[in-house]
């Protein structure tokens, strides 16, 4: 029975070898790509959810200095688009801090 970390060492050594390998050692490696896998995407998007934090129409306003008319102006001319959450209306802090930044 060929270790999981042995093919991968194979693989990875770019040799020009035919591999005989059971169904076992096969299904192992390939749960092993898929654990990698998820935990990425897991990562990935904690790291987009803590940066895309959804703010109040209060918050966003007070953060930008402008009015909650304002807020809505921009939204109709593309600006910064809000985001409809349960019939409320929130904008990412992404999109605020992206604005805030180009307004220094």
């Amino acid at each position: 029975m060929l270790a999981q970390k042995n093919i991968a060492d194979i693989l990875a050594s770019d040799a020009n070898v035919i591999l005989q390998i059971s169904s076992d050692d096969l299904k192992a490696f390939a749960d092993r790509i898929l654990v990698g896998a998820k935990s990425i995407a897991m990562l990935e998007a904690e790291a987009a959810a803590s940066s895309d934090q959804l703010l109040t129409i209060d918050e966003a306003a007070r953060l930008l200095s402008v009015s909650k008319m304002t807020l809505y102006r921009w939204d109709l001319n593309g600006i910064l688009k809000k985001v409809e959450i349960g019939g409320k209306r929130r904008y990412r802090k992404s999109d605020i801090d992206r604005l805030a930044g180009c307004k220094m």
